[in-house]
C-alpha cells in the first residue's frame, strides 16, 4: 500500500525535521521543515557536510560521534538528544533518531535523521524538576511530619520529621499507599474517611483530631490538616497531609486540668471553713455582747459583729455556688443588705429596693466593697429612720465601660452636719477600702435623703 504513495508526499507531511546524509555525513536531503526550523537555505545545505552547516553551527561532537557510530557498526539511534546554541535560532534541544538504510542495486549506504525540536519539553521538565527539589528541600525543612499523596492516596514525598517521628524508612513509604505503610498502622478508618470523603468535598480540613496506637511508638494523639492542591493541565489533584503529634500537650493539659480541679476543690474547702471561722467569731462577739451593759459597748460590738458578717457572707456565697474566687454582685450584695437589716431588726418597717445585676464580682473587690456597703447600710438604719414606722431603702449598681458605681440611698432627713457619727471608724475604713479599690466616694443628702456612691475601675490595679 505504502509504495502506491509518493514518498516525496510522506516526507512533507512529517512534522519533523528530515536529513539524509551519505556515508560521509554529506547532506543529500533536506526536508522544508528542517530548512524553516534552522533558518537555512536548500543551497547552503545540499552537499554540505553536516559538520560545515551554517559556519560551523551543526559540528556537535557528541551528534556527529554517534552518526560515525552509524556508519561504521551500528543501524540506529533513538532519542538521543541534544542541548546546542545555534547562531541565528539560539538555543535548542533537540531528540535525534537516525537509521541506516542501503540501496539496492549499488549498496550504498544512507543515513536517515529525524529531529524533533523538544526545547520547551525539556525546558518545562528542568523547571518541573526544580520546583521539586526546591518543594522536597521545603518539604524536609518542616519541623512537623507531612506527606504528599496522589489521587490514590499513594505517598509521593514525606518530610524527614514523619519518618523520625513515626520510625519508618522512606524505601518502605515512597510509592506505597498510606493504608499499605508499617504493615497497615496507617489503615486508620477515620484518617482514610478524611483523605477519601471529606477533602475531596472541602479541598482544606484543618485541626482534625486522630487518636491511634502506632506499633513501637505507643499511642499518638494527632492533630491533622489536609489540603487538596489541583494540577492544571491534567486535571489531577494531590494531598497535602500535615499532622501535629499533640500527644504530650494533650497529657499535660490533662495534668494541668487535674491540678487545677485538685486547687479549686482545696481553695474551695478553705472557702468553707473560713466562712465557718467567720461565723463563729461572731457568734463569741455576740455572745459577749449579751453580758454588757454599756450602750456604746454594745453598739461597738454590734458594728464589729456586722463587719465580721460582711466577709462572711461573701464566702457563704462562694460555698454556696461552688465557686473559688468569683460572686455575683446580685446575689452578693443583696444578701449582705438583708443580712444587716435583719439583724437590726428593721426590716419590717422598711420597703428595700435592689437595682443590681449579675455583674461577676472577684473576692478582691467584693470583700473591700461589701464592707463599704455594710458601713453604709448600718449608717442608714441609724440615723435615716428615728421616730419613723416606715421608710425606703436601696442599693443600686451599674457599669458602664470600665468602670462601676455602687451607690446607697435612704429617704432620711439627710446629715446633720453638726452632728458626731460613731467614734469616725467607720468613716475611716470606708476611705481605707475605697482607697484599695482605686475608686472615690461621693455624698449627697437632703432634706429628703441622703446617696453614698462609689465609683471605681472594674480592673483593679
Amino acid at each position: 500500500m505504502l509504495r502506491l504513495i509518493d514518498p516525496a508526499e510522506i516526507v512533507a507531511s512529517l512534522r519533523e525535521s528530515l536529513l539524509v546524509l551519505t556515508e560521509d555525513l554529506v547532506v543529500e536531503y533536506a526536508n522544508d521543515r528542517f530548512l524553516r526550523s534552522f533558518d537555512v537555505t536548500a543551497e547552503d545545505t545540499l552537499g554540505t557536510r553536516l559538520a560545515a552547516l551554517g559556519n560551523g553551527q551543526w559540528n556537535i561532537p557528541s551528534l556527529l560521534a554517534e552518526l560515525d557510530r552509524i556508519v561504521s557498526d551500528g543501524d540506529e539511534v533513538e532519542d538521543f538528544e541534544v542541548d546546542h546554541v545555534f547562531e541565528k535560532i539560539g538555543r535548542r534541544v533537540m531528540r535525534l533518531n537516525a537509521r541506516k538504510t542501503v540501496r539496492p542495486g549499488n549498496g550504498s549506504r544512507r543515513i536517515l535523521l529525524v529531529i524533533e525540536d523538544v526545547t520547551a519539553e525539556s525546558d518545562a521538565a528542568t523547571a518541573l524538576e526544580r520546583e521539586r527539589l526546591l518543594s522536597g528541600s521545603i518539604v524536609d525543612t518542616l519541623r512537623e511530619p507531612l506527606l504528599v499523596l496522589d489521587q490514590s492516596l499513594t505517598v509521593i514525598s514525606a518530610s524527614r520529621s514523619f519518618y523520625a517521628t513515626f520510625e519508618v524508612d522512606p524505601a518502605a513509604t515512597i510509592g506505597h499507599r498510606l493504608g499499605d505503610l508499617g504493615n497497615g498502622q496507617w489503615a486508620i478508618p477515620q484518617l482514610l474517611e478524611l483523605l477519601t470523603e471529606v477533602v475531596p468535598r472541602n479541598t482544606i480540613v484543618e485541626d482534625f483530631e486522630v487518636r491511634h496506637s502506632f506499633p513501637g511508638i505507643g499511642e499518638r494523639i494527632i492533630l491533622l490538616n489536609a489540603r487538596k492542591v489541583f494540577r492544571e493541565g491534567n486535571h489531577t489533584h494531590t494531598l497535602l497531609l500535615a499532622m501535629q503529634d499533640v500527644t504530650r500537650q494533650w497529657h499535660l493539659e490533662r495534668e494541668r486540668e487535674a491540678a487545677l480541679k485538685h486547687a479549686a476543690q482545696l481553695l474551695e474547702e478553705l472557702n468553707h471553713r473560713v466562712m465557718n471561722s467567720l461565723s463563729m467569731i461572731g457568734s463569741i462577739i455576740s455572745l459577749e455582747a449579751r453580758d454588757l451593759t454599756d450602750a456604746a459597748c454594745k453598739a461597738a460590738f454590734a458594728r464589729m459583729r456586722a463587719r465580721i458578717d460582711a466577709i462572711a457572707n461573701l464566702y457563704r456565697g462562694l460555698t454556696r455556688t461552688r465557686s473559688v474566687d468569683t460572686v455575683t454582685a446580685h446575689s452578693y450584695l443583696t444578701a449582705l443588705v438583708q443580712n444587716v437589716i435583719a439583724s437590726s431588726n428593721s426590716g419590717d418597717r422598711l420597703d428595700i429596693e435592689f437595682d443590681i445585676p449579675d455583674t461577676p464580682l472577684s473576692t478582691r473587690i467584693a470583700v473591700p466593697l461589701g464592707l463599704i456597703v455594710n458601713e453604709w447600710v448600718t449608717n442608714s438604719l441609724k440615723y435615716a429612720y428615728k421616730g419613723r414606722s416606715d421608710g425606703r431603702l436601696g442599693v443600686t449598681l451599674t457599669v458602664e465601660g470600665g468602670t462601676m458605681s455602687v451607690s446607697v440611698w435612704d429617704d432620711g432627713p439627710g446629715i446633720d452636719p453638726n452632728a458626731r457619727v460613731d467614734s469616725g471608724l467607720g468613716q475611716k475604713l470606708t476611705d481605707a477600702f475605697a482607697a484599695e479599690l482605686d475608686g472615690r466616694m461621693e455624698v449627697s443628702s437632703s432634706a429628703t435623703g441622703t446617696r453614698h456612691t462609689l465609683v471605681l475601675p472594674l480592673e483593679v490595679s
